[in-house]
C-alpha cells in the first residue's frame, strides 16, 4: 500500500521532538544540480532524438522541478545516504549526486509512479518564511450519475452533508463506458476504495498551517501549474499577509494529476441534452475540486482561474456559493454568448414536455449541415480575432488574422475541424499520433508563444508542456463538450454569474484573443444584481497568459485583490 505523503509544516533545518525517523537530514550542502532541459529540436533528426528518449510522466516531473527551483533560496531536500538508497534528492534517481544519467534511469523506472517528483519533507523558502510542499492529494473518482441536468441548476446546500459529489469505483460499475475503463494510476485508499489524486503544491507559513481559508490558483486547458513559476512567490506572500494558505493544482485528468478514463465526462449518448451534456463535463472537474477542499480541511477559498480554469472556477462558485469568498478570473473562457446563443432554461423551467425536446448532441453529417457548422465556426473566430470590428485584430490574434484569407486548404482544414469537434476528437490524440514529429511540433509553439521568456524559460516550458501532452487522455476530452467550435460556451458564465454575492475580479491582457466584452457584460450584470463589488481590468503588454507576458503588474493586481478580500473564518 503506497502511503500519501502528508505536509509537515516545520522548516528542515531545525530538528524537533516530533521529527520522523524517516525524515531527509538537515541539509548541510547544496544538492545537485538537475540536467538541463534539451534543446528545442528545429528539425526531424533532434525531434526524433527527443522523442525516442522522452519518458513523459518523468520527464514532465523533471522539468516540473526545474520550474520549481526558480522560486528564490529553493533547494530540494538532500538523499538518506544509505547502502541501499533506492531514491535520490526529490525523489529522482540514486542517492550520489555524481549518479550517470543511465542509472538514473533505471533508479526512476523502479519508482511507483506516485511517489516521483513530490517534496516529502517541506522545503524553506528562505527571507518568506513561507515552506513549500508538493504532493498528491487522493481524491474519490467523479460520479457523472451525480451530475444534474443543467450545470446551473440550484444545488441544495446540505448535499455536502448528505452524499459525496464523487464516488469510489465500485459505485461507477452501471456506468456505461466505450471498452474497459483505466486510470493513469491506481492507488488503495480509504478503506479500500479506488481513489484518483490532485497533484498539488502548497506554499504556506507554518504558522498558517491550520487556516480554514486558501487561495487556490487553477491552470488552463492544456496548462498545468508550472505555468504559474513567475507567480508563486509573490501570491503566496500575498496570500500569507491575509492569513491564509496557498494553493497551486493541476486538475483531475491534466498536467501531473491523474488521468480516468475519459468516459467519465460525457454520457456516450448522441441522444442527451446539451445542458446534460455540459453538465457532466463541469462536474468532473467541479466535484473533483470539491472533493479535494474536504481533503485538505478548507472552509473558503479565493478560487483563480486562468482560460478553461476561470470557467470551471465560476462554475464552482455557482455550484457551491458557500465555499467561496472570493474569484479572480484572469483571460477567462467561455464567459460571453456566442453567434450561435442559445438560452437553454433550467430544469425546474421546463415541462415535462419540452424536457423530451431539448436540443441534443448530433455530429454534423450532410455536407449541407457541415458548410453549416464551419460558417459558424469562422463567423465565431471571426468575431474572437476582431472583438466584432472588422480589420482590426490584435496582438496574438494578428497573425492569425493574416491566414483569414478564403482558400480550399483552409476551408477543408476547418471542416476537418468541426467534425473532429464535435465527434469530441482532442488536439492531443494527433499529437500522441504524431511519434517523432510531436517534439517538433510543440517546439514550434513554445518558440512562438512565448517568445518574450527567456532561452531557458522557453525550453523548460518547451519540455514541460510536451511531457504533460503526450500522457494518457483524460480531462482534455472536456473541451467539445463544454465548447462549441469556435471557442464559446454552450452554456455561458454570463448567464448565471449574477448570483455570485462574493467579490468577482476580471483580467485580460492589453493583446488577449479573449473577449474583454465578455468580463464587462459579466460586472454589468453582477452590479445589477446587486454585488457591486466586481470590476474588470486590462493588463498592458499583455496576451493571453498575461500571468507569464506582464507577471510585475499580474503579481501586482493580484496583491491588491486578495488582501481586499476579507477573511471570514477565523
Amino acid at each position: 500500500m503506497t502511503t500519501t505523503p502528508q505536509p509537515v509544516h516545520a522548516s528542515s533545518t531545525i530538528v524537533s521532538p516530533e521529527r520522523p525517523n524517516s525524515a531527509p537530514p538537515i541539509r548541510t550542502e547544496t544538492p545537485p544540480p538537475l540536467p538541463p532541459s534539451r534543446a528545442i529540436p528545429t528539425d526531424f533528426r533532434s525531434s526524433l532524438s527527443a522523442w525516442w528518449s522522452t519518458s513523459s510522466y518523468k520527464e514532465a516531473r523533471l522539468a516540473e522541478e526545474r520550474l520549481l527551483r526558480r522560486m528564490s533560496h529553493f533547494e530540494p531536500s538532500l538523499p538518506v545516504q544509505t547502502k541501499d538508497s533506492s531514491k535520490g534528492w526529490f525523489g529522482f534517481g540514486s542517492s550520489s549526486g555524481n549518479t550517470s544519467s543511465q542509472e538514473k534511469q533505471e533508479i526512476d523506472n523502479k519508482l511507483p509512479v506516485d511517489q516521483i517528483g513530490q517534496i516529502k519533507d517541506p522545503l524553506p523558502l528562505q527571507n518568506t518564511g513561507l515552506v513549500a510542499t508538493l504532493r498528491n492529494v487522493f481524491i474519490p473518482t467523479p460520479n457523472p450519475s451525480l451530475a444534474p441536468q443543467h450545470p446551473a441548476d440550484p444545488r441544495d446546500p446540505q448535499q455536502s452533508f448528505t452524499a459525496s459529489p464523487a464516488s469510489s469505483t465500485s459505485e461507477l460499475s452501471d456506468i456505461p463506458t466505450h471498452g474497459k475503463r483505466k486510470h493513469h494510476l491506481k492507488c488503495k485508499k480509504d478503506e479500500g476504495k479506488l481513489v484518483d489524486y490532485i497533484n498539488t503544491l502548497e506554499i504556506t507559513k507554518p504558522e498558517d498551517k491550520d487556516s480554514k481559508e486558501a487561495v487556490v490558483v487553477l491552470h488552463g486547458y492544456a496548462a498545468a501549474l508550472g505555468f504559474f513559476f513567475r507567480n508563486w512567490e509573490s501570491v503566496a506572500i500575498s496570500t500569507s499577509e491575509t492569513g491564509r494558505r496557498t494553493f497551486f493544482l493541476d486538475w483531475l485528468g491534466m498536467g501531473l494529476s491523474s488521468r480516468p478514463s475519459p468516459s467519465l465526462l460525457n454520457s456516450n449518448s448522441s441522444n442527451t441534452p446539451i445542458p446534460k451534456r455540459v453538465s457532466i463535463a463541469e462536474h468532473f472537474f467541479v466535484s473533483s475540486l470539491e472533493s479535494w477542499r474536504e481533503k485538505v480541511g478548507l472552509e473558503k477559498m479565493i478560487l483563480v482561474g486562468h482560460s478553461l480554469g476561470g470557467y470551471l472556477a465560476s462554475a464552482y462558485a455557482v455550484r457551491y456559493p458557500e465555499r467561496v469568498n472570493g474569484l479572480i478570473l484572469v483571460s477567462p473562457a467561455g464567459i460571453p454568448h456566442g453567434p450561435e446563443y442559445v438560452n437553454y432554461p433550467l430544469t425546474s423551467e421546463l415541462s415535462s414536455k419540452d424536457r423530451l425536446n431539448q436540443p441534443t448532441r448530433s455530429p454534423r453529417e450532410t455536407p449541407q449541415e457541415l458548410d453549416e457548422a464551419t460558417n459558424a465556426a469562422e463567423a465565431e473566430f471571426s468575431n474572437q480575432l476582431n472583438q466584432g470590428k472588422p480589420n482590426e485584430a490584435k496582438g496574438e490574434a494578428k497573425e492569425w488574422a493574416k491566414k483569414r484569407e478564403e482558400s480550399f486548404v483552409r476551408r477543408s482544414m476547418m471542416k476537418f475541424f468541426v467534425w473532429g469537434w464535435e465527434r469530441n476528437l482532442s488536439p492531443f490524440m494527433f499529437l500522441r499520433s504524431a511519434g517523432p514529429w510531436g517534439p517538433l511540433w510543440v517546439g514550434k509553439y513554445s518558440s512562438r508563444r512565448f517568445a518574450a521568456q527567456s532561452e531557458e524559460d522557453v525550453r523548460d516550458l518547451h519540455q514541460y508542456i510536451y511531457g504533460t501532452s503526450i500522457m494518457k487522455g483524460s480531462g482534455e476530452y472536456c473541451i467539445s463538450h463544454i465548447l462549441a467550435p469556435g471557442a464559446y460556451a454552450r452554456i455561458p458564465i454570463l448567464d448565471r454569474i449574477n448570483r455570485l454575492k462574493v467579490p468577482v475580479t476580471m483580467m485580460y491582457g492589453d493583446n488577449d484573443w479573449m473577449d474583454v466584452e465578455g468580463g464587462h457584460a459579466s460586472v454589468k450584470a453582477l452590479k445589477e444584481a446587486g454585488n457591486q463589488n466586481a470590476s474588470c481590468h486590462v493588463i498592458p503588454k499583455a496576451g493571453h497568459h498575461l500571468y507569464l507576458d506582464n507577471p510585475e503588474y499580474t503579481n501586482k493586481l493580484l496583491d491588491k485583490t486578495i488582501k481586499a478580500i476579507p477573511k471570514t473564518v477565523q
